[in-house]
């Protein structure tokens, strides 16, 4: 198993964010196109203007430092973003934090539990698991 230390972790976040944050753009979000801009996709200030957040809170974020975002700022940065359900799991766990809305919209008698016993049963050739990381 690997364990990451909390500044790579914060590291990985900001560059998480930076990187959602490039691909969109102003008028995906709403926003007007404006003029010209220096760097792709929206600003800081755009982003933490959309999720509800000080633009300062956000850049830190985004720039690993040590602090700590609650589940509900980050569902709103998820939502601002437009992060997939992937996407938005993986901003959780970066952060180390539960999403609320983990399970939400699911059927409950399928658990992960009962999903991957599911699929652990309907293979037929020999395989492994391993986590984002690689890890076994």
């Amino acid at each position: 198993m690997t364990v990451t230390s909390p500044e790579l972790q914060r590291r990985m976040l900001g560059d998480f964010l930076r990187n959602c944050r490039t691909r969109l753009e102003p008028t995906a979000v709403g926003l007007p196109a404006g003029g010209r801009r220096r760097t792709r996709g929206l600003r800081r200030e755009e982003v933490a203007l959309l999720a509800g957040i000080s633009a300062t809170w956000f850049t830190w974020l985004e720039q690993g430092r040590e602090v700590a975002a609650s589940p509900p700022a980050l569902a709103r940065l998820a939502d601002a973003l437009r992060l997939s359900r992937a996407e938005r799991a993986y901003l959780f766990q970066l952060a180390g934090r539960h999403d609320p809305q983990a399970g939400q919209g699911s059927d409950p008698a399928l658990s992960m539990l009962a999903l991957l016993r599911q699929t652990v049963q309907a293979l037929s050739v020999p395989a492994y698991a391993m986590d984002h990381r690689y890890a076994i």
